[in-house]
């Protein structure tokens, strides 16, 4: 973890003016975005009470560490969604350790909005629009811009930062998105990296090809535990051991053969 005092705010665009901004972006090219960007002359409002900001040479830096990476995947070229699914493996570890940002700076959707449209929306196109021919214009998801659980680099910061960067790139896109999208538990990282590191452990070790279906299973099952059982009182070893027997129970309602020996990756 960063020191506190080297952690930096990032400015911010409200939803409003981003909106606005994305009616223009969506008419451009990827070309287009990108040589108009200008990031040095760029006015945007911080938190009021921020010391430490980030400016024009880290933003820069940012958007230059992130084009970087995601030219090795094929950008600007249209690639398969494989190549999209890595490159975001490959960019949140990174987007978590260039922007050294504080917590709750980055628990500001608005902080988000400028990123996407500001800094890199030449990638957030790439990486989830299309372009319809017909009317010259981009199509892309409101929720990959504006919503905070699904917005383009603010999930994969936030994907990093609760999960560790080694965790957060064993687990699939739909594996993660049933943990992170349960604030109850992707918002306690003790319990989302527990989750996790079992499935990545049982599904190894029993050689199972139902990953997703015990994974869903086991979820459910803590849902239901923690309406009568608090797990934010438990020490890490006894959330560990929690999580096993959630993962034990399932794989047994599914008849997916249980391990001789529970994973515990805390030894």
């Amino acid at each position: 973890m960063a020191d506190q005092s080297a952690l930096l705010c990032y400015p911010r665009m409200s939803l409003y003016d981003a909106s606005l901004s994305w009616e223009l972006l969506r008419t451009q090219s990827l070309s287009e975005m990108g040589s108009s960007i200008d990031l040095a002359s760029l006015q945007a409002p911080y938190y009021p009470l921020a010391r430490q900001r980030a400016g024009s040479d880290e933003l820069m830096s940012l958007r230059l560490k992130i084009v970087g990476i995601a030219e090795e995947f094929g950008f600007p070229s249209a690639v398969s969604s494989k190549f999209l699914v890595d490159f975001d493996r490959a960019v949140g570890p990174e987007i978590h350790a260039q922007m050294a940002i504080m917590p709750s700076d980055a628990s500001s959707i608005d902080v988000w909005n400028f990123i996407n449209t500001a800094v890199v929306p030449d990638v957030v196109l790439w990486r989830y629009g299309r372009f319809n021919v017909q009317n010259k214009k981009w199509n892309i998801s409101e929720d990959r811009l504006f919503d905070m659980t699904r917005t383009t680099m603010g999930r994969l910061w936030w994907r990093v930062h609760l999960l560790g960067p080694e965790l957060a790139s064993q687990l699939g896109e739909d594996e993660v998105v049933n943990l992170l999208e349960k604030p109850r538990i992707g918002g306690y990282p003790l319990l989302s990296r527990a989750m996790g590191e079992r499935l990545i452990a049982f599904a190894s070790e029993s050689n199972t090809g139902r990953r997703m279906e015990l994974f869903r299973d086991a979820t459910k099952r803590l849902v239901r535990k923690m309406a009568v059982q608090s797990v934010f009182v438990m020490t890490p070893v006894e959330i560990n051991e929690f999580v096993t027997s959630l993962f034990l129970e399932s794989a047994e309602a599914l008849g997916i053969p249980p391990l001789t020996t529970p994973p515990n990756p805390l030894k």
